[in-house]
């Protein structure tokens, strides 16, 4: 028998390095130091959506500040996506950080968000992502 081990634990500093390595390949200006302490530093005492909310935070902070800029560097680190619509939450679960700072900071760029949450659907879940987005535009 395996022991279960709750979700909100993954989300931590070992997925900050795995993160921090991914984006460091595409943007080797990224901090990645900076990035991994800042998130075993914040996390420890969260739960799921907190820890998930600086993952994204993080990001925010030490990515391009223009955020079609920062959006193409993430959905850049993907991969290929899941064609067998299984594992998306046992192997894709290290892009929900991704999905939450396209929800958080992208409301105001319609067309990047949405690409991106396509992207992003393909490998793990927008459901969050998206809601903001069906707030703000309704008829699009």
């Amino acid at each position: 028998m395996t022991e279960y081990t709750k979700l909100k634990y993954y989300y931590g500093r070992e997925l900050a390095k795995l993160l921090a390595d991914k984006v460091y390949k595409i943007y080797p200006r990224f901090q990645k130091q900076e990035f991994i302490a800042t998130v075993n530093k914040k996390t420890t005492d969260l739960e799921l959506k907190g820890r998930v909310e600086v993952f994204a935070d993080a990001l925010h902070e030490l990515l391009p500040r223009n955020y079609k800029e920062a959006v193409n560097i993430m959905t850049s680190i993907l991969g290929p996506s899941n064609q067998n619509k299984t594992g998306m939450f046992s192997e894709g679960y290290w892009i929900m950080p991704i999905a939450f700072f396209v929800e958080k900071y992208g409301t105001d760029d319609f067309e990047t968000s949405t690409d991106a949450i396509y992207q992003i659907t393909q490998r793990n879940t927008g459901e969050y992502a998206v809601r903001p987005f069906l707030v703000k535009y309704p008829k699009k």
